[in-house]
């Protein structure tokens, strides 16, 4: 690896630790905009499954854009929602503000997310673990949140600064891509029209790939889990009152220290050619300890048996990813993430949902069916694999 794709995997990894930072502080966020604005269970999961519709839309866009406009281009368009959405939120109160402000805040994530991944998984010589060292710094900005939340919930302040700061934190962000160099020739398909059409049928092989489909499927119910329960946690621990006060902020930490011990264990410890297998392992561990989670009702227990559920499902969305395809490319990013995606659409409302009608607790239970889901997907690539031998 060259002196300058070193420099670009740095600026990525950095990168990604901000948009961890600011992303994940959306779920912290959300008990103060409820008190504030006085939103219910069903909106708020609604708040939450626009954040990830953002997500899909920037998934999607990130494919088609960057033959218009190019790779960096389109990606700083987007990545600017992030302190747009923010500032939304600490001035509006209204409804439709507030889904447009966790609408560009899900954009920036998965226009960050999505180049990130293409960029550090070109430039770098291992791909699975550089795939993995991203979710990893991205764990650690997501880790950092309540400290930063916390650091502004002074009583002498105004309700809206953690908000600001964060929206100071997507600036930082924003800022980040702008000196990142995409070396865009590594991604261009202008050569002559035979040789171009080669390329064009080799960027599009993915699709009749088997394992490209499961690994999908897998990546569905994967998102499904995480982002529901991610996003519902701090709420889930205040409201059932397990966690109480500025304690329960801080289960996001929990978590997110869980997945960033997870990853850093992939990266540098797991041998490659165990991923699939691991896979099945990381998914039945998931259901163990999800399980376990929502019958906890005492503080230890629920930070334990959150750190381990936090530990089980942390591999799964990047080793799924960097498996997924023999090709790592904006185009297999861009129609694997979106439909993965809507299960982190879907899952949150459906939470927010069923909470509030029979209560919180029976709302995080749906997730244990995406749980079901992501196992089975994770068996039947296992199987496939043995299969290609």
């Amino acid at each position: 690896m060259n002196s300058k794709d070193k420099v670009t995997l740095k600026k990525v990894y950095i990168a990604m630790l901000f948009d961890g930072l600011a992303v994940s502080s959306a779920s912290v966020v959300l008990p103060l905009l409820r008190a504030q604005y006085n939103l219910q269970y069903d909106f708020t999961g609604l708040l939450l499954a626009f954040l990830s519709v953002g997500n899909l839309a920037a998934a999607l866009l990130c494919g088609i854009l960057p033959k218009f406009i190019g790779m960096k281009r389109t990606a700083l368009l987007f990545i600017i929602g992030m302190p747009v959405g923010y500032g939304l939120l600490a001035v509006f109160g209204m409804q439709l503000i507030l889904i447009l402000g966790f609408l560009l805040i899900g954009i920036a994530k998965g226009a960050s997310m999505n180049n990130g991944t293409v960029i550090a998984g070109n430039a770098a010589p291992d791909r699975t673990k550089s795939v993995n060292m991203i979710n990893a710094m991205f764990a650690l900005g997501s880790m950092l949140a309540p400290f930063v939340y916390a650091a502004a919930m002074a009583d002498t302040l105004p309700w809206w600064t953690p908000i600001a700061l964060l929206a100071g934190t997507g600036t930082v962000l924003w800022l980040f891509f702008v000196s990142i160099d995409f070396n865009e020739s590594r991604f261009d398909k202008t050569s002559p029209k035979s040789e171009n059409d080669k390329n064009v049928n080799k960027e599009w092989a993915f699709l009749k790939e088997k394992h490209f489909w499961l690994s999908t499927a897998l990546l569905f119910g994967q998102q499904c889990a995480e982002i529901s329960v991610t996003g519902w946690l701090v709420t889930y621990y205040k409201d059932q009152g397990i966690l109480s006060g500025i304690i329960s902020e801080f289960t996001i930490t929990i978590i997110w220290l869980a997945m960033l011990a997870a990853r850093l264990f992939i990266v540098f410890v797991l041998p490659i050619e165990k991923s699939r297998n691991s896979l099945t392992v990381m998914s039945v561990c998931s259901i163990i300890t999800y399980v376990l989670m929502l019958f906890a009702d005492n503080k230890a227990a629920a930070v334990i048996t959150l750190f381990l559920f936090g530990v089980s499902i942390a591999g799964i969305y990047p080793t799924a990813i960097a498996q997924a395809s023999k090709g790592l490319s904006n185009a297999s990013v861009g129609v694997q993430l979106p439909i993965a995606g809507i299960g982190a659409i879907a899952m949150p409302y459906i939470t927010g949902a069923v909470a509030q009608r029979i209560g919180i607790r029976g709302g995080m239970a749906c997730s244990v069916i995406a749980l079901i889901w992501m196992l089975v997907f994770a068996i039947l690539l296992r199987f496939e694999e043995r299969g290609e031998k």
